[in-house]
């Protein structure tokens, strides 16, 4: 079934229950599942990108539930996170060099397939849902977890800030580029300097 997602069961395009649910089979004790339930997430990420922040919230979720006495299993769904942002960040480069291509009119066979996309739709992206996140793994006794958070909340700002930019270039005469800047948590940690980083990692 994991094999067919995104490509059969459309679903996956129209409701957050997939989303919710694929995450689980990430911590299967079978590494066939493991990996294939990765790639399905990286595939909706790349493929389908009106769901990209779905697929961050559904992972978000699921973390958020684990209990504490399983620190690995929160530290590898946390890094998850984390490389599914890193990968959304990526796709964002892909998606300026297609609308380099078309305003070029050189769009290639390349591009046209390369994502599910339809012209106009918005993407979302809802910083502050996966701060919280990283805010709360913050406080976690684990340092490596700790770290993990850390870079997850440098990956919020980073990824906010690259969506705003393609934004800003495909449309160049829109007011996003007259927004207010957010505020962000790792923007209050790094105002208050070195030693709070200390304070986390160790």
């Amino acid at each position: 079934m994991l094999k067919c997602i995104p490509y059969l069961i459309e679903e996956v395009g129209r409701n957050d229950k997939i989303t919710e649910i694929i995450p689980q089979h990430g911590i299967s004790i079978d590494p066939g599942v493991r990996e294939e339930a990765v790639q399905v997430l990286n595939r909706i990420v790349k493929y389908l990108p009106h769901r990209r922040f779905a697929v961050m919230k559904g992972m978000a979720n699921f973390i958020l539930r684990l209990p504490d006495e399983f620190p690995l299993l929160i530290q590898t769904s946390l890094g998850r996170l984390l490389e599914l942002m890193r990968f959304w960040r990526s796709c964002l480069i892909d998606d300026r060099m297609q609308l380099d291509a078309k305003s070029l009119g050189h769009e290639t066979e390349r591009f046209r397939k390369s994502s599910f996309q339809q012209s106009g739709e918005a993407i979302e992206f809802r910083a502050s849902e996966i701060d919280a996140v990283g805010l709360i793994f913050l406080s976690s006794v684990d340092s490596q977890i700790r770290h993990t958070a850390l870079e997850l909340l440098r990956c919020v700002r980073a990824l906010r800030n690259d969506i705003r930019d393609l934004r800003i270039h495909e449309q160049p005469n829109h007011f996003w580029k007259y927004e207010a800047e957010p505020i962000f948590i790792i923007d209050v940690l790094e105002e208050h300097g070195v030693y709070i980083y200390l304070i986390f990692l160790f």
